[in-house]
């Protein structure tokens, strides 16, 4: 049986344009930080906002996008200078590793959970859980009609 007191966060090298660097995932900590220092993040989680992803992330929060791989790489004092400094490809690649370590099981488990614990039934109106595949063809599409005739 595991210790919490022996709970270390798991890292990953990244291989960047500059070198590599050792990267952790968020904590809770780390992340309710996030959102109070960053309302960008908080509004991408916002019904009606857009999915959330790497792409939205880098173009709608440069300083938090700084500050969470700072944090991820122990550094939190350098937010500014990776906001200045990386590509967007390294940024990328960081925020990439981040979100898995962070959430190895993926957004759909965590938003799921989440739902489960606030006792909702269905996740908040407007939103759906962010996914990486397009929906099944219900029986109304047109490539379920076609085949049917």
């Amino acid at each position: 049986m595991v210790s919490l007191v022996d709970i270390v966060p798991q890292t990953r090298p990244v291989a960047l344009s500059i070198g590599t660097v050792e990267l952790r995932g968020l904590g809770l900590r780390h992340i309710a930080d996030l959102l109070v220092r960053f309302p960008e993040l908080r509004k991408l989680w916002a019904g009606g906002a857009p999915a959330l992803d790497v792409d939205t992330l880098i173009e709608a929060a440069p300083d938090a996008v700084g500050a969470i791989i700072a944090i991820a790489a122990s550094q939190p004092e350098a937010a500014e200078t990776i906001g200045d400094a990386l590509s967007i490809d390294d940024a990328a690649e960081c925020l990439i590793a981040i979100r898995e370590l962070t959430m190895p099981g993926g957004v759909d488990p965590f938003v799921e959970k989440l739902a489960r614990l606030l006792g909702a039934d269905a996740l908040p109106s407007g939103k759906e859980a962010a996914t990486n595949t397009p929906p099944p063809p219900n029986s109304s599409s047109h490539a379920a009609t076609a085949s049917a005739t």
